[in-house]
């Protein structure tokens, strides 16, 4: 797997655009499953779950990693061809059908976050260790907002580099960040 997929047709950004399709990638948390396990992970039925799987894999996000037979029946193990996924803002023709894609898988990604974000606040029991920061009001150029976000970006990616799997006195974590325009206050 590699660690980056980086997309730039507009059928992948269309197919990563519905809500429903990046819970599908989360639920492989990384591993090889099968549309049934992750079925059965997303309380969802196998049909359905399979055929978004499909068209995952058709787009090229996620892989046909092996085919196992057990009693007869072919079982087809699935994998996310990468951890993270970037959206190549430069290689894409921004019209307006490009344009509205990329706003749903925003809003897609946000919605995540925020579920994420609930779970953490409403069944995590632990000690808390929730770090919030939130800046508005800054008025920045698009290559400082670009700047700003590669930066953290880099940092972030430099920190959680090989803390990908449990460890004694490591507890799970998420990690969000967005530099995101504001319309004008009227």
């Amino acid at each position: 797997m590699k660690d980056v997929i980086v997309l730039k047709e507009l059928e992948q950004i269309k197919a990563i655009s519905q809500q429903y399709r990046l819970d599908i990638i989360e639920a492989f948390d990384n591993k090889a499953k099968t549309a049934k396990q992750i079925a059965e992970m997303l309380d969802e039925p196998h049909g359905r779950v399979n055929y978004h799987i499909k068209i995952l894999e058709k787009v090229g996000i996620i892989a046909l990693v092996e085919e196992v037979t057990k009693f007869g029946v072919v079982e087809k193990y699935y994998q996310p061809v990468a951890k993270k996924i970037i959206i190549d803002s430069k290689a894409v023709t921004l019209d307006d059908e490009m344009s509205d894609s990329i706003n749903h898988v925003s809003v897609a990604f946000f919605e995540s976050i925020s579920r994420d974000f609930y779970d953490s606040v409403h069944h995590y029991s632990g000690p808390i260790t929730r770090k919030i920061s939130h800046y508005a009001d800054y008025y920045l150029t698009e290559e400082e907002a670009k700047e700003l976000n590669e930066k953290i970006s880099t940092l972030v990616d430099q920190y959680v580099k090989g803390k990908e799997d449990p460890r004694p006195d490591a507890q799970r974590h998420g990690i969000a960040n967005m530099v995101f325009a504001m319309p004008d206050k009227t």
